[in-house]
């Protein structure tokens, strides 16, 4: 232990086994960065593009007033004041080595990455466990 460890267990008043007891119980404190949050440029003429493609190969259209009210709340909300360039913003996400799922913080994801690997350590047990057990004999010559 370094000399401040030594200073804080002497200034604590505890034997060694219940200074560590304390420590080892104590809840480990979790620092948690900040999802990155950055904006995204996109083009008024990709949007009417992709609106085009969109009424060209879809097979049942709408109605003129429904295909016009959407696209322009569209454009409305993409492109405020007539803007060209529509900047939306984006999130960190975590994505989950164990399943590739895809969460909005860290600690979401070891939530559901603990029961996950619970489940796949007793399918590894019962695997386990299973080849463990005598085969019967496959030949006669086999049986004693």
């Amino acid at each position: 232990m370094s000399e401040e460890e030594w200073a804080e267990l002497e200034a604590s008043g505890k034997t060694l086994s219940a200074f560590f007891r304390d420590v080892i119980r104590q809840p480990p404190t979790v620092s948690e960065p900040e999802p990155v949050k950055e904006s995204v440029a996109y083009e008024r003429h990709h949007v009417e593009e992709r609106w085009q493609i969109y009424l060209r190969t879809t097979e049942q259209q709408p109605s003129p007033e429904v295909i016009e009210k959407a696209k322009d709340a569209t454009f409305r909300l993409l492109f405020p004041d007539g803007e060209n360039v529509a900047k939306v913003e984006t999130k960190t996400q975590y994505i989950c080595p164990f399943t590739g799922k895809r969460f909005g913080s860290m600690d979401a994801l070891v939530r559901a990455a603990i029961p996950h690997l619970i489940k796949s350590a007793e399918a590894d047990q019962r695997w386990k466990n299973a080849s463990e057990q005598p085969r019967s004999p496959q030949y006669f010559d086999q049986i004693r």
